[in-house]
């Protein structure tokens, strides 16, 4: 039976093995737009600085979006598909992300580095239907991640591995469940107990990359390849977890439920940093951190339009 852990974590205290430190970081943002798009909502970063996404031209039309770290852009298509979405991509250019068909349903896929698209469904108790499933990471080592739904609308994270193995994350004091990322060889799966933050929190309704328990609250969720599962919240708040490094560094999203605002933040060392785009009216919750430190986010400005942003750390701890 998988055991379950729960750490509230504060801004000088994390509940795992880490060292309380305090650090002189300093982050510098870049603002970035998929050229002539009405919506640029970043989903993956790789260590060497591309990105991936989805993005929305101004008629609204869909499209999977690669950024090379130069500022280059490509936009791409599932052939026939009337969606695409980028979830995630790797050091060696492989992306896996969503598409929807004719009828409205949702499959995965992965595109090779050559642009050559492969789709896979993630097996029972996944059901491909018109619940958005989604590939959301994949690792070097080729390992994927994401969340599907079965028939009765349940949401379960899950993991394929690169042998063929098929791994649905779950735990019986969970209610629902999603998966972001799995760091090459690391222990932990970074992702949730169900849904999306950016959507109502308090009603039992899915959420992305994170988890909600039995009373309907969002959690973080750190899965153990062992078995297990560690929640794990910032700031006592409703949060969602989607990225984690080698260095053991962790990024997401949690509510204020003060303000009912999302932030971002950076978990490093046992320091919670948070991670907001300036001026912005809210920071998006998908926001990743690749092995070099680079974290890769998204924002609505005061028009509450979406945007992407890159934030790059200096100073003492970076």
């Amino acid at each position: 039976m998988n055991t379950v852990r729960k750490f509230a974590i504060s801004a000088t205290t994390l509940g795992l093995s880490f060292a309380t430190q305090s650090y002189a970081q300093t982050f510098t943002y870049t603002q970035f737009d998929v050229p002539n798009s009405s919506l640029t909502r970043p989903r993956g970063i790789n260590s060497f600085g591309q990105i991936v996404g989805l993005s929305r031209d101004g008629d609204g039309t869909p499209h999977g979006f690669l950024r090379d770290a130069h500022g280059t852009y490509l936009k791409f298509e599932y052939p026939g598909a009337s969606f695409t979405n980028a979830g995630g991509i790797n050091d060696l250019g492989v992306i896996v992300g969503a598409w929807a068909d004719s009828k409205g349903n949702y499959h995965t896929y992965l595109r090779s580095p050559s642009g050559a698209f492969s789709n896979f469904d993630p097996p029972a108790p996944c059901f491909p239907s018109k619940d958005q499933a989604v590939a959301r990471g994949i690792n070097n080592n080729g390992d994927i991640v994401g969340r599907c739904f079965g028939q009765a609308h349940q949401e379960y994270g899950w993991m394929l591995h690169n042998d063929g193995t098929f791994q649905i994350l779950t735990d019986s004091s969970l209610y629902a469940s999603d998966a972001y990322f799995a760091p090459s060889g690391g222990q932990y799966i970074a992702g949730g107990d169900g849904g999306n933050l950016g959507g109502d929190y308090s009603n039992g309704k899915f959420l992305t990359g994170e988890g909600v328990g039995r009373k309907s609250v969002v959690h973080g969720v750190l899965w153990n390849r062992n078995g297990g599962v560690t929640i794990l919240d910032v700031l006592n708040s409703p949060t969602g977890l989607r990225g984690m490094n080698s260095s053991g560094d962790i990024t997401g999203a949690y509510i204020d439920v003060a303000t009912d605002l999302l932030h971002g933040f950076l978990l490093r060392n046992g320091v919670v940093i948070k991670i907001d785009f300036p001026n912005a009216s809210q920071t998006g919750d998908n926001i990743m951190i690749n092995d070099n430190g680079v974290i890769a986010g998204g924002f609505n400005d005061v028009a509450g339009v979406e945007h992407g942003f890159i934030a790059t750390c200096s100073g003492e701890g970076c």
